[in-house]
């Protein structure tokens, strides 16, 4: 009878020990954006990849910093940075809801010499070089990021028609420097890099990406890009030390069914152009524009203060194609209307033949 009862508890034991492990083992987690803005319409952007317009739901984008713009033609792009994190399991959803700036009347510009740093103009990365930039009248935060110096800050202003110049110095580490630097580029270019889970920009066409001001230590440098396998490795940071990075993408093993979609990486200098793909905006300038048909696309790039510059993109899928444009200053030129005079003549002889056949009846 023993035996039997012993034999009776093992599918009630197994229910038990199954419902221990159920509680010990975290559900998965999720984290979602949800993206609002006054007016709707406008297209999201995370971590430089375009996804929808708003409303929108962006699903499962990881846990830690990104970085969401949210973008209309005809109003100020609108950026910032938000932390969504899954560490308490189950679906967490971080909702983002912005009012967007119509664009100004009038820009002005600013000038800058960097002294070969990367330039960031209100978190967005413009490049490296000498450049000119159109700007919104107001307030804005100007850092440069070079390896081996210290990060530059500073907030200026823009006064409408006016060009603001700077050529500020960087500060380099000491003899003994508490800091080391990252210095990336990726094969193809445009990957999205994460450092320990913290987006941290785009990795550009030309040029690498700098991370620069690290605390010594071990870090975790991962690379996303759409149709590619993630890169990740562990990365050593130094004080007074240039880690130099290569990472090159693997595409994603070709499934059942042929990819008919590609990428484009639309960038501009200077930085901050409206795209319009086949008529149709798709967002600022840097950015990786997802699931674009294959064939060939007509893509304009237009700034104010600019010359509209466009090209033809053929996009092929599962692969991502660089499109670079390089603005001439200039303005975009005024659609021609029907001369005066020439309706004025047609109108004119409508009248007369009215009232010819009017005194002929009468």
């Amino acid at each position: 009878m023993a035996r039997n009862l012993r034999t009776s508890n093992i599918p009630v034991c197994a229910a038990v020990l199954l419902l221990s492990l159920m509680c010990i083992v975290p559900v998965a987690a999720e984290v979602d954006f949800q993206v609002y803005s006054t007016p709707s319409g406008a297209l999201v952007s995370v971590d430089n990849f375009w996804y929808d317009s708003t409303p929108a739901t962006i699903r499962d984008v990881g846990s830690g910093w990104h970085t969401i713009r949210v973008m209309m033609d005809g109003y100020q792009p609108n950026s910032q940075s938000q932390y969504c994190d899954d560490s308490s399991g189950g679906l967490q959803t971080c909702v983002v809801d912005v009012r967007l700036i119509p664009n100004p009347v009038a820009v002005g510009w600013l000038r800058i010499t960097p002294f070969s740093a990367e330039v960031w103009i209100d978190g967005i990365d413009q490049g490296n070089g000498d450049m000119t930039i159109p700007l919104s009248p107001g307030t804005h935060t100007l850092i440069l990021r070079k390896p081996g110096y210290y990060d530059y800050s500073e907030t200026f202003v823009i006064s409408a028609g006016e060009t603001t110049a700077r050529a500020p110095g960087m500060t380099p580490y000491p003899q003994q420097p508490q800091y080391g630097s990252l210095q990336i580029d990726s094969d193809p270019a445009g990957a999205s890099i994460y450092l320990d889970n913290s987006y941290k920009g785009s990795e550009p066409a030309t040029g690498a990406f700098y991370i620069t001001d690290l605390a010594p230590g071990t870090y975790t440098l991962r690379l996303v890009m759409p149709d590619y396998q993630t890169w990740s490795q562990k990365v050593q940071v130094m004080p007074g030390i240039v880690n130099d990075i290569h990472a090159t993408l693997v595409p994603n093993p070709p499934g059942p069914t042929p990819d008919t979609t590609g990428q484009i990486f639309a960038y501009s200098t200077p930085a901050g152009a409206n795209v319009i793909v086949d008529n149709s905006y798709k967002g600022i300038t840097p950015l990786t524009l997802r699931d674009i048909p294959a064939g060939s696309h007509t893509v304009t790039f237009r700034l104010d203060g600019y010359q509209d510059y466009s090209t033809v993109a053929s996009v092929s899928g599962g692969t991502i194609i660089n499109v670079p444009a390089t603005l001439t200053p200039g303005t975009r030129p005024t659609p021609t209307k029907a001369p005066v005079y020439g309706v004025t003549i047609i109108l004119s002889l409508v009248i007369n033949g009215a009232i010819f056949l009017f005194s002929r009846k009468y």
